[in-house]
């Protein structure tokens, strides 16, 4: 966990995402990086010298019974509030709208309903479990299919929710966040989503392996010109700060 703690510490630094008397609310899907983002964030919490508060939230999207008994019990086990949502998202995405690509308004129904939560229960941040991988993913959907360089930010305030959305997980490579949990043996849930593994999402990782047999060292390269601003430096471009 020493190195997940480090990047936590080098996004936080870096770009101010905790602030002392904050209370920051945990998305937690279930799947590794959510979880390790949770524990994480308790032992920064220990460590760092800005007093926070955090808790937790999942949200039951309502596909199928899923058993969150492990996570409600690690959740425990690390001093964390944590708080399961029953939602008909599911439903109004694959029944009643019956969306051919479902990705985009799944992911927005799910936004709000976390935004809401965590407002519920007096959070100022919400923080995501988004790792290094899924910023470059998103940069060549971004890229790709929008014809536009962005990916998401680090930091994002959300004004019509008067909250603010971080990321800590950023500088975090996908298969250090595998081997760190399955080294903490952490509870991961399986995937329960119908189209897992079949989206545009899997197509840019697939992209992304490809190009790392022709650089081996891609990724990084990538990395350093999004988040460094003597190269391009996307996102020291975005104004990242509550306003």
């Amino acid at each position: 966990m020493k190195h997940v703690l480090g990047c936590i510490r080098r996004a936080d630094e870096r770009y101010h995402m905790i602030e002392d008397g904050d209370r920051v609310c945990v998305g937690v899907s279930g799947g590794k990086d959510s979880l390790l983002l949770m524990k994480g964030l308790k032992l920064y919490q220990r460590f760092s010298y800005t007093k926070f508060d955090l808790c937790a939230v999942t949200l039951d999207l309502g596909i199928e019974d899923i058993d969150y008994s492990e996570v409600e019990a690690f959740a425990e086990e690390n001093g964390i509030d944590y708080s399961v949502i029953r939602t008909d998202i599911g439903k109004v995405v694959f029944e009643y709208r019956d969306e051919r690509s479902p990705c985009a308004l799944c992911a927005k129904l799910r936004r709000g309903a976390l935004n809401t939560a965590a407002k519920e229960r007096g959070c100022s941040k919400v923080a995501l479990g988004h790792n290094r991988d899924d910023v470059l993913e998103t940069f060549f959907l971004s890229l790709l299919y929008e014809g536009r360089i962005n990916t998401f930010a680090p930091v994002t305030y959300l004004s019509r929710k008067d909250i603010t959305v971080i990321r800590p997980l950023i500088f975090l490579p996908e298969r250090e966040a595998r081997s760190i949990a399955r080294a903490q043996n952490l509870p991961v849930l399986p995937p329960h989503c119908s189209i897992a593994g079949s989206t545009k999402r899997d197509e840019a990782r697939e992209l992304i392996k490809h190009l790392s047999t022709l650089v081996p060292d891609v990724e990084e390269k990538m990395m350093h010109a999004i988040s460094t601003p003597e190269t391009y430096g996307l996102w020291d471009r975005m104004r990242l700060k509550k306003p």
